[in-house]
């Protein structure tokens, strides 16, 4: 009879703790992120006479970085998450935007041989540069595009070039080659000077902007291209390229060229996206919103942004993976599509849509970076949080 008894308790107590672990509060908590605002309230409900409640706290909610432990009844604890501080309010973006950007110096891209008296040569090669090299200078003399370094090349026997590669600035040694037919001294190298395309505006931030979410590159070599100048301009979305199987895709547009007609100022092109001043109209920014911190983003429903069909419009989507990162890098989230109509424009995320803000729980917590060409459903992006502090 006591056996039986106790049984008949622990089945009951069974399905209490059943109950209990999938109440709505449980729910509730158990879907918290890792992180949340100093001094936001964030509801855990009560069931059966129990509350998840807040024990410990930051001692400044300004500067956030504490803790706060979910416990039942005060006494056991439950799940800690890490208090954050509040990020500052930035204009959504999401409209596309023509980036025309001219380098530091030229980049090399590609060598190619000379036609001399004395045989086909490639001083470039032969010198030591590589592609993705910038020329800064020859004989301390500043390149300033593709034409001054043919002029400073010219009736010299040898040359110093100042050249950054990555990081390091080196010196290299060069003997140009005189062209046999135009008795021009060469380089032997193909170079760049600017380059333009489509992106998209991901958020302001009174009178700055940022865009992109990853760097603008050298289209063959795959280097980040080193800034002298560069601005953006409002452009208009003309075609629709849909991503398909192997297909990658694409959004055409048109946008002007001259920097009389530019809303800003390119002021830094990295990892994490092109940034500077922004001097135009707000029109084309969003409503305001917080920005989310990286640790109070979680797996689920979101908000993609776009104006793939020229109006700036929210769109449908999951955050499918999360990489959990205390400090910036890139890559930290993945999102997948699943609004119909967006897929039935674009088949997914296509190249112009870098730049796209993902909006979670009223707040701005990431952008696309970059797309998947055998899943165009799907794309990465980097966290908004390492966006405003690394390009702001």
């Amino acid at each position: 009879m006591k056996r039986g008894i106790r049984k008949i308790v622990a089945a009951g107590l069974s399905a209490l703790l059943f109950l209990w672990y999938f109440s709505p509060g449980m729910r509730t908590l158990r879907a918290l992120p890792e992180g949340v605002a100093a001094g936001e309230k964030a509801a855990a409900g009560r069931f059966i006479g129990t509350e998840a409640r807040p024990v410990r706290s930051s001692g400044d909610a300004r500067l956030g970085g504490g803790e706060r432990t979910y416990t039942l009844f005060g006494v056991v604890p439950l799940r800690t998450v890490q208090e954050v501080a509040a990020l500052p309010a930035v204009s959504l973006g999401g409209r596309a935007v023509g980036i025309v950007l001219y380098t530091k110096g030229v980049q090399v891209v590609g060598f190619t041989t000379v036609d001399t008296t004395k045989g086909p040569l490639s001083p470039a090669y032969a010198a030591g540069l590589k592609k993705g090299d910038a020329i800064l200078a020859v004989d301390g003399q500043a390149v300033r595009g593709a034409m001054s370094l043919m002029d400073l090349l010219q009736d010299k026997e040898q040359v110093t070039l100042t050249v950054r590669r990555e990081e390091a600035i080196l010196t290299l040694s060069l003997r140009p080659a005189r062209e046999r037919a135009t008795g021009q001294d060469r380089l032997g190298a193909w170079v760049r000077e600017s380059t333009s395309g489509i992106g998209t505006l991901s958020f302001c931030k009174e009178d700055r902007y940022c865009a992109l979410g990853h760097g603008v590159t050298d289209v063959d070599t795959g280097v980040t291209l080193l800034t002298d100048r560069g601005f953006i301009a409002p452009a208009a979305v003309t075609a629709v390229h849909p991503a398909g199987s192997g297909q990658v895709g694409e959004l055409v547009g048109t946008f002007s060229t001259r920097e009389g007609d530019a809303v800003g100022r390119i002021d830094a092109n990295g990892a994490y996206g092109v940034a500077g001043l922004y001097f135009g109209t707000p029109d084309l920014w969003g409503r305001e919103l917080p920005l989310g911190a990286a640790s109070q983003v979680k797996t689920g429903e979101a908000t993609l942004y776009s104006a793939a069909d020229g109006t700036l419009r929210g769109y449908s989507c999951r955050i499918i993976r999360l990489k959990v990162q205390s400090a910036p890098g890139i890559q930290g989230m993945m999102v997948e599509v699943t609004d119909q109509a967006l897929l039935s424009l674009t088949g997914g995320i296509v190249p112009g849509m870098s730049g796209s803000p993902v909006v979670q729980n009223g707040r701005l917590v990431g952008v696309v970076t970059h797309v998947f060409v055998n899943e165009p459903r799907r794309g990465y992006c980097v966290y908004a949080q390492w966006m405003l502090e690394k390009l702001f």
